[in-house]
């Protein structure tokens, strides 16, 4: 089995994310790697810029975004933290603390951010969800996943985070 020595796990912190993120500490642990993780906000876009534009006509919309943003980055930043002590104080004993190397929430496209955050941070192996939803009841690889897939030099290991069967 191949050995990594940093690991990115990209997460949207859906419903089903805490097998993906599992899987990546089990893997980090037997390679004896550290994981970054990586949260990324998607921006407002045209549409959602416009929409603000034609109700608040009088506002700098580009101020706001901005403002809003530096906001969601920062809560965003929390919950991450807050998702990987969860975790980790669950973690069997033998699970080194800081395993989790980095915490980083980034702005723009998720599977640019992704790929780019992976090559910056020189890892060997991004980890991610297959989807946060499910088609008919089965899981589908989402938009993201395949785009990182398509454009990543770097192995990916795709992990279905769907509900668990009953």
């Amino acid at each position: 089995m191949p050995t990594y020595t940093h690991i990115l796990y990209a997460t949207d912190l859906g419903r089903y994310t805490r097998p993906v993120f599992r899987n990546a500490v089990a893997l980090a642990q037997y390679s004896n790697a550290r994981i970054t993780m990586l949260h990324v906000v998607e921006p407002l876009g045209n549409t959602g810029r416009a929409v603000i534009g034609a109700y608040l006509p009088d506002v700098d919309v580009h101020r706001i975004e901005q403002e809003a943003l530096k906001e969601i980055l920062a809560t965003m930043h929390k919950r991450l933290s807050k998702f990987c002590e969860d975790e980790l104080n669950a973690a069997p004993a033998d699970i080194e603390a800081d395993i989790v190397d980095a915490l980083e929430v980034a702005s723009g496209l998720p599977s640019e951010e992704i790929i780019k955050t992976a090559e910056a941070r020189d890892a060997d192996l991004i980890v991610m969800g297959t989807c946060t939803h499910a088609l008919l009841g089965r899981s589908s690889v989402g938009s993201t996943a395949r785009k990182v897939i398509q454009h990543s030099h770097i192995p990916v290991l795709l992990v279905p985070n769907v509900a668990p069967h009953r």
